[in-house]
């Protein structure tokens, strides 16, 4: 009779458990996500090199609307890189002091090195807000499967690149060359502000104890803005701040990067 009585109250213990879980409204947690990053041109000035690398660490939340259908929003510091090479027809130049890359209207200062760019490998940071639908199973077992879909839109926090290449000497592109590499160097005008994507996820979500969770997912993403600044969003984009240029016509031909990204993403968190 007592192993009876232990059993039906064990089972009702996990009954209520698993109702919590299942009709709890709020889900709040802590989640990393690592990826690769496929950076496409959209320039013939440059080509991509390689694959890029992206790790995040956020908050997220999930709110249900009701034990299938619910939204997660979410907190994320996206730590990013890619790399880029220069097409070797197109000759591009920055000029730099120190770590800063001097822009449109300040290369003529005397004390600004003349660098012929090779080799761009980027680092930016971004503060970002998931906004996802979310569709859910119901508990089978101690799990549960679901989809999301939605978007991806982060602030840009800082962005620095390290360049491959050469200076020349005394200034002169018809100069002496002497190879450089320049380490963490600002590009303040380089990366588009904001960035938004659009994607989907799967994955499964394990109530190991309590109302706790533990989840695991695989998402695509495809980046609907540019990566760059491209042109001007108003006004004459010759008349913005710009740092890298061609000489082919004799005198200095200001230019921008342009360049999209899709993301294939792994993300594993843990929510309470």
């Amino acid at each position: 009779m007592k192993k009876l009585l232990l059993t039906a109250v064990c089972a009702g213990f996990s009954v209520a458990l698993l109702a919590q879980t299942e009709d709890k409204k709020v889900q709040l947690g802590l989640a990393y996500q690592v990826g690769m990053n496929f950076t496409k041109p959209g320039t013939k000035i440059i080509e991509r090199d390689g694959v890029g690398a992206h790790n995040s660490i956020g908050v997220n939340m999930n709110y249900s609307f009701n034990p299938n259908i619910g939204i997660m929003l979410g907190l994320e510091f996206d730590f990013e890189s890619w790399k880029y090479n220069a097409v070797t027809t197109d000759r591009l130049y920055y000029n730099y002091i120190d770590s800063k890359i001097l822009r449109k209207g300040d290369e003529g200062q005397n004390e600004s090195t003349l660098f012929n760019l090779q080799h761009r490998k980027q680092k930016a940071v971004y503060g970002t807000i998931p906004v996802m639908l979310l569709f859910r199973t119901n508990m089978i077992g101690s799990f549960r499967y679901y989809g999301k879909f939605g978007a991806r839109t982060g602030v840009l926090l800082s962005n620095m690149a390290t360049d491959e290449g050469f200076t020349f000497a005394n200034n002169d592109p018809l100069g002496a060359q002497a190879a450089m590499t320049n380490a963490d160097m600002k590009t303040k005008s380089d990366l588009f502000p904001i960035r938004s994507s659009i994607g989907l996820a799967a994955g499964a979500e394990w109530n190991f104890t309590g109302s706790t969770s533990i989840f695991a997912e695989l998402g695509f993403y495809y980046g609907f803005t540019r990566v760059h600044y491209g042109e001007a969003i108003t006004g004459n984009d010759r008349e913005r701040d710009m740092s890298l240029y061609q000489t082919a016509s004799g005198t200095a031909d200001y230019t921008t990067l342009s360049s999209k990204q899709k993301q294939i993403v792994l993300k594993v968190g843990i929510l309470f």
